[in-house]
């Protein structure tokens, strides 16, 4: 029967090795071998607004309890959602 300092150096070696083994994996691969987030956002995008809009923006989604980023997402998919038949008439 094995001791238990021994089974906690040998699961501390699995780990270690596991872990140079992934570092030796490109960044770029890992990232786009992982899953998605729970949510399944996996892209980022970055806009230039005018900061008297940026501010009112900001300002409006306080009031309404959200982020700028869920404001945005909702914005996106609204939008998405709108213009799908652009998307149809392609194919």
């Amino acid at each position: 029967m094995a001791r238990l300092i021994d089974k906690i150096e040998e699961r501390e070696r699995q780990t270690e090795a596991n872990a140079s083994a992934e570092k030796k994996t490109p960044v770029v691969v890992r990232m786009t071998e992982q899953t998605k987030s729970s949510s399944g956002k996996d892209k980022q995008i970055s806009a230039k607004v005018n900061s008297e809009t940026y501010a009112a923006f900001t300002e409006i989604n306080r009031a309404l309890g959200m982020s700028n980023n869920s404001a945005l997402n909702m914005i996106i998919a609204d939008y998405v959602r709108e213009k799908r038949y652009v998307l149809e008439d392609i194919k």
